[in-house]
């Protein structure tokens, strides 16, 4: 069961990267030794998961919803500088 929920993760995972390739118009094609088009995929993804400091909290650069560091992170004590 535990190989079965890894495997599917796999899958999920590749998924993902494929979504992103297809977004950011990177070609997609298959050569172990070239890993830039996987790079720049992931990197555009996490574009959509930063946030800017603001007034009360942060405020995600895409949708402008206001976020909050959780309490178990590490940055969660630390206060950032204006």
């Amino acid at each position: 069961m535990k190989m079965f929920r890894s495997m599917r993760r796999a899958r999920d995972v590749r998924e993902q990267i494929e979504g992103l390739i297809t977004r950011v118009e990177i070609e997609m094609v298959s050569n172990a030794s070239e890993d830039v088009p996987i790079r720049k995929a992931i990197t555009a993804g996490y574009y959509y998961h930063t946030g800017v400091l603001s007034k009360g909290g942060y405020k995600t650069v895409k949708h402008q919803q206001t976020v909050h560091i959780h309490p178990t992170s590490s940055l969660f004590e630390k206060l950032p500088r204006l």
